[in-house]
């Protein structure tokens, strides 16, 4: 049985059949996917993966894709889903699927800053993220290396600091340094400076069962040295399906999120109402359900799959009938 295999009596997580895929399918209208380690690893498509996705296009299924990764814009995430053979909408007038945490925190700072005059976030981050904000009128300071400057804390505190900064934004930074820290430390100790951080993946899958820190680690960081909570954007913040829902006009009843983490994208699933389906190319394992599933922790029961699948490619026998 599949509830064995996941673990526990919890009717969820059931292996998703061919036969229980078709009558799911039936009843779909929209399916939001996770990218990293569901769609591809890396550069490297997860076998089959297209494969399945222009099936359900042929079916007639409303694509969405929700990404917690911030190093891309909007469009970039859409030019790779068309290279790795995901197809997608093509254009002058066609709109995005893609929602990403760039993206979507461009629209949070949008209305937070609503009415102020040249708002301006300091950005650890990508030129992905900052061209996002910058799309919205947020202008970015902070981007790239900054190395040390002096020989001490002193010298570190008397560095200038950019003015009227109204928010600290917190993406995935290859360059993050105890300079950058410091300086959005002393940003966030400015009267109504906004603290935003991306998601708080605390890693990022790649080829080969291999993977790096994720943007997580950097807001924790942060958090931290500034004893403050940033404002998250992505999974499972309900904020970026509501992004993804103003948008698409969901029916939570007939959608689907499908992903790779339990505790982003099947939680954020479950919080809004969603079938969820987890598959094993990504982070999470079924041992980590059934530990879920045991668990005394009320989150930690919220964050088990209705279905499973190997891949995603286990969908195509359903749609190939």
């Amino acid at each position: 049985m599949a509830e064995a295999e996941a673990g526990g009596d919890d009717a969820r997580c059931v292996r998703l059949s061919a036969e229980r895929a078709q009558a799911l399918l039936a009843d779909v209208d929209t399916l939001l996917f996770d990218c990293d380690g569901v769609l591809w690893r890396g550069e490297v498509a997860v076998p089959g993966a297209p494969e399945a996705l222009t099936a359900l296009r042929a079916r007639g299924k409303r694509l969405g894709f929700i990404t917690n990764n911030s190093s891309k814009t909007r469009a970039a995430y859409a030019e790779k889903l068309r290279r790795l053979g995901f197809g997608g909408p093509t254009g002058p007038d066609a709109s995005p699927e893609v929602f990403g945490t760039a993206y979507c925190t461009a629209l949070y700072l949008r209305q937070r800053l609503a009415g102020a005059p040249s708002p301006k976030a300091y950005v650890l981050g990508s030129p992905a993220l900052a061209a996002e904000l910058e799309a919205v009128g947020v202008a970015s300071v902070g981007l790239g290396p900054e190395p040390l400057r002096g020989d001490g804390p002193g010298d570190w505190l008397a560095a200038p600091l950019e003015p009227d900064v109204r928010a600290v934004v917190v993406g995935f930074d290859p360059h993050f340094s105890y300079m950058k820290l410091t300086q959005a430390v002393r940003h966030l100790q400015q009267p109504g400076c906004l603290f935003v951080g991306t998601n708080m993946d605390n890693r990022l899958p790649l080829e080969n069962g291999r993977f790096i820190a994720g943007t997580g680690c950097l807001v924790r960081a942060v958090e931290m040295a500034a004893q403050r909570q940033a404002d998250i954007i992505g999974k499972p913040s309900r904020f970026i399906f509501d992004c993804v829902s103003q948008e698409y006009g969901i029916n939570p009843a007939r959608t689907v999120m499908v992903g790779d983490r339990l505790d982003t994208d099947i939680l954020l699933g479950v919080t809004c109402g969603l079938t969820t389906i987890l598959t094993l190319t990504g982070v999470s394992t079924l041992e980590d359900v059934k530990n879920n599933q045991e668990s005394d922790c009320i989150t930690k029961k919220q964050m088990v799959p209705d279905f499973y699948v190997d891949s995603i490619a286990d969908l195509l026998p359903a749609l190939q009938g």
